[in-house]
């Protein structure tokens, strides 16, 4: 059940002294230093656009299959954002979220489930503490493995046993996202910096083996007065390919595969945001792109 809203008093019952201390202008914010900073905060800004994905997953998957996302589960999950935001999205909308990371889940119920759901939201999203191989139940409308997180799995045959874990853990009808990335630029020894308010975040590709396709990146953030949070997070993954994440799709037991490709936004030369369909890649130095499959039933 909804808390209620707290009763407001009447202007007129007001005292002086309460009348003054809203009269008096908020205290500003301090400056963000690399002391006061809350690394999560900025990963949240920086990378995630929780409101919007949750959207843009729940539109795709009754587009694409004709009825509601209800049961969405997050695997790696993080601090539950996306999640949180999902069930907020539709009164019958449910979520799960699942990481092995303990700090990291309680730090969302904290900053982000329990700010942003009221008491009958918050019942209607669990959180997991567990490896994501071993959870199955209940079985799920959709399941999402976002910012490449699933790369942890650098084995062919992890990563497979990850894919049909995740068949047996939908519904019939069911869909498995996984987003991926790729280009030339990505092979790259470099730092990208992007300005946000208060601070820079900055992504370092810092090493790639052509061999086995390993990658390591991490993500810094610098502020005004000089300071510096380095290696705020930090990858070690296995670039995969979207010709093998198709095939362990398939493998799996996944039909009608297929990849959702960002479009480009001419002005910035970035991506546009927008995904469609598409059978062939386009030769973009950077894409993001989405590998999609439906459990048959």
């Amino acid at each position: 059940m909804a808390k209620p809203a707290p009763a407001r008093s009447s202007p007129k019952h007001r005292s002086t002294a309460a009348q003054k201390a809203k009269s008096k202008p908020a205290p500003k914010a301090k400056p963000l230093t690399a002391r006061n900073c809350d690394r999560h905060v900025l990963y949240q800004r920086s990378v995630q656009a929780p409101e919007t994905d949750a959207r843009f997953y729940s539109r795709w998957f009754t587009k694409y299959t004709g009825r509601p996302l209800r049961l969405l589960r997050e695997d790696f999950c993080g601090t539950a954002v996306l999640a949180t935001h999902f069930v907020k999205l539709h009164p019958e909308n449910r979520a799960i979220g699942v990481d092995l990371h303990w700090p990291t889940l309680a730090w969302g119920r904290i900053h982000n489930v329990r700010p942003l759901l009221n008491q009958e939201q918050q019942s209607r999203l669990t959180l997991l503490q567990k490896n994501v191989l071993d959870v199955r139940r209940p079985l799920a409308d959709a399941i999402l493995a976002l910012n490449f997180s699933y790369s942890v799995f650098k084995q062919r045959r992890q990563l497979a046993a990850y894919i049909k874990n995740c068949f047996r853990s939908l519904k019939p009808g069911g869909i498995l996202f996984l987003d991926a990335w790729g280009g030339p630029d990505v092979l790259q020894h470099k730092t990208d910096k992007t300005r946000h308010k208060g601070f820079t975040y900055e992504w370092e590709q810092r090493r790639f083996d052509p061999i086995s396709h390993d990658i390591e990146c991490a993500i810094h953030f610098s502020f005004p007065d000089g300071s510096r949070l380095r290696d705020a997070f930090v990858y070690e993954w296995r670039l995969w390919t979207l010709a093998e994440l198709r095939e362990l799709f398939v493998e799996a037991g996944f039909v009608d595969v297929h990849v959702l490709w960002e479009g480009t936004d001419r002005a910035s030369g970035g991506g546009n945001g927008v995904f469609r369909r598409k059978e062939v890649g386009d030769m973009d130095e950077a894409w993001i792109s989405i590998v999609v499959g439906k459990k048959p039933g």
